[in-house]
């Protein structure tokens, strides 16, 4: 990616008090419009709504991150107890493809979550409540992957994208998951060879993990191209204010943000003007909004309820292949 400097979003309180003052007149005026007139629920409310709902999917997602790094920590600790007798520093960071320093942090933060006990030179042990959660993990895992490939996706493919789906499925997604697998007891013999062939390709390796780390990294720009180019759709334009609200996050955040997009070519903006995406940005927002809409489309479907389905689809969307994506795809038609 192209390294240009950083961009600059003035701090003054003028500039912090003009965005305040339109912050608070955008609230009044959606006030007014979703209490005014006969009809309840007017254009202000389905605004908030929906301004609601998308917060509430992006929370999700973030929650989901923080969650995914102990689930996928205590079941490699579990996996190399299992397949080598311990777990130490030196197994996770060849595991993860991470240096000893970034495994040791994460093994003290769970430590103090009481997942894993350990002691310097002393191999890395999970607590019984670790190992619940790796159980867990494990199970889940296998449910996403079976239904993957109940709906035909190739084992090596399945199996690549539960590591990532996995962290994303609510319980009425995963529930949705079961009963289709369970709908079809025909193919019962095939799913349990594909599962095996699915879980025997599984890499403890980097790799098993490399693809979910590079989603990650794509997410936050994929989710705020797509915020910018809906902003500029419905409102005109898109600044840092409408960005914060719609994230539920600081205007700091949302500034550091902007000008990473602005260094990668995705946008366009300066000092107290509004924020335009560039050829290289109109084409990802699209890509990424007709991934969230064939997700969407595929998990309601199923029959999972429209508002889980709206929080899952936030997340879910930046772990399916190529190759899923065409099966939700023609599976919704």
């Amino acid at each position: 990616m192209r390294s240009l400097g950083p961009v600059s979003v003035p701090r003054s309180s003028s500039h912090d008090s003009q965005e305040d003052a339109s912050e608070a007149s955008e609230t009044r005026g959606e006030n007014r419009e979703g209490t005014s007139g006969s009809a309840p629920g007017g254009s202000g409310r389905a605004r908030r709504d929906g301004v609601a709902r998308i917060r509430e999917g992006h929370s999700a997602v973030r929650r989901a991150n923080r969650i995914e790094t102990a689930e996928d920590y205590v079941e490699a600790i579990d996996d190399l107890v299992r397949e080598h007798g311990e777990a130490r520093v030196k197994d996770l960071a060849l595991c993860f493809g991470v240096s000893h320093v970034t495994v040791s942090r994460t093994v003290d933060r769970l430590q103090r979550e009481g997942l894993v006990v350990t002691a310097p030179y002393r191999a890395i042990e999970l607590s019984d409540e670790g190992r619940e959660l790796a159980g867990r993990s494990r199970a889940r895992h296998a449910s996403v992957l079976r239904f993957l490939l109940a709906i035909g996706i190739p084992p090596t493919v399945a199996t690549r994208d539960a590591e990532g789906l996995e962290h994303h499925v609510s319980d009425d997604t995963l529930a949705a998951f079961e009963r289709f697998v369970e709908s079809r007891p025909e193919e019962r013999e095939r799913l349990e060879r594909d599962l095996l062939t699915g879980e025997s390709a599984r890499s403890t390796g980097p790799e098993r993990f490399a693809r979910v780390r590079s989603a990650h990294a794509a997410e936050l720009t994929e989710d705020y191209v797509e915020a910018i180019g809906d902003l500029i759709e419905d409102r005109g334009e898109a600044r840092v204010v409408h960005l914060s609200r719609r994230f539920g996050v600081s205007h700091v955040t949302v500034s550091r943000m902007v000008g990473r997009l602005k260094r990668d070519g995705y946008v366009d903006t300066e000092p107290y003007r509004p924020i335009t995406l560039t050829e290289a940005g109109v084409e990802l927002a699209s890509a990424s909004k007709e991934r969230h809409r064939v997700v969407l489309t595929f998990l309601l479907a199923l029959g999972i309820p429209r508002e889980s389905a709206e929080i899952d689809a936030e997340g879910v969307e930046h772990h399916v292949s190529s190759e899923t994506l065409r099966v939700f795809a023609a599976f919704s038609e």
